[in-house]
């Protein structure tokens, strides 16, 4: 299929993008990276009046390396940040997600906010941003707001995003002293929608355990324990807490399973590198 006819704005300011968002509302898309987007288009699932490429801003600032965390504009590549020279000892977890994202062609296009802004529960960078606690910076022509990362995931695909507003960056903390951090998916083949992900960050008597693609939505939850066996009890009390159900890919009692089993590897993997950290 081809995409509904729209109309194009290429602005060469945030000011522009912002006018056009406050000007068109809910008929307005942005496009960055277009992974997900222009596949949306051509099925006929997004049918905006305007499409508005941001590729074309010259007054972005890719990256801003604070103290304690990394901003990341919204035109900042998955594969320019998977290439940064301190991404694999600032943003462990990250790192470590990145590469399962897609294939490098997919990477090298997408951009770290546009993933974030699609949404998709099954997605590693969603569970990774939700592991860390991040932070959205949301401006619409009129007013500027931060959104923590939990606030943000609303439902499949939905955000707290409103219609004027574009996601100027995001704030991803940077990694702490003595922290464990770990993720681990499985999916069909490499480069597929994860049948499930899970992300942990173990610190001296805290464990911070999150769950994607088994359910609707990315689950968090915090232990006050480092005892393996007591973590393997607090896993089997919180699956029965997930809302899963039979897909055409997997069972729920696979998914419960697999939960047992690869997030506890997980958490334990958190735990060991947090001694070596």
């Amino acid at each position: 299929m081809k995409p509904a006819s729209f109309d194009l704005l290429q602005p060469e300011s945030w000011q522009e993008v912002l006018n056009g968002l406050n000007d068109y509302g809910d008929d307005a898309q942005i496009l960055a990276g277009g992974q997900s987007l222009i596949a949306m288009l051509n099925m006929r699932i997004a049918k905006p009046k305007i499409l508005i490429d941001i590729n074309s801003i010259k007054d972005d600032v890719p990256i801003i390396d604070n103290k304690s965390n990394i901003e990341v504009s919204a035109l900042y590549r998955q594969l320019q940040l998977e290439n940064r020279a301190h991404t694999k000892d600032e943003l462990p977890l990250i790192s470590e997600c990145l590469p399962y994202i897609g294939h490098q062609q997919h990477r090298a296009r997408g951009t770290v906010v546009g993933s974030l802004c699609h949404a998709d529960p099954s997605s590693e960078l969603p569970l990774c941003f939700i592991a860390l606690k991040g932070q959205l910076k949301l401006q619409s022509l009129f007013s500027k707001r931060m959104v923590n990362a939990e606030d943000f995931f609303v439902g499949p695909l939905l955000t707290s995003r409103n219609n004027n507003e574009v996601i100027k960056s995001v704030i991803i903390p940077k990694a702490k002293e003595k922290t464990g951090y770990a993720f681990k998916e499985i999916s069909e083949k490499h480069g597929d929608f994860a049948l499930a992900s899970f992300a942990a960050i173990a610190s001296h008597n805290h464990v911070r355990f999150v769950v994607g693609g088994v359910s609707d939505e990315i689950t968090a939850i915090d232990w006050l324990t480092e005892d393996l066996n007591e973590i393997e009890d607090l896993i089997n009390d919180f699956v029965w807490d997930l809302n899963t159900s039979t897909d055409q890919y997997t069972s729920e009692r696979y998914k419960r399973d697999i939960v047992r089993d690869l997030g506890f590897k997980t958490i334990k993997t958190a735990m060991n590198r947090k001694n070596t950290s």
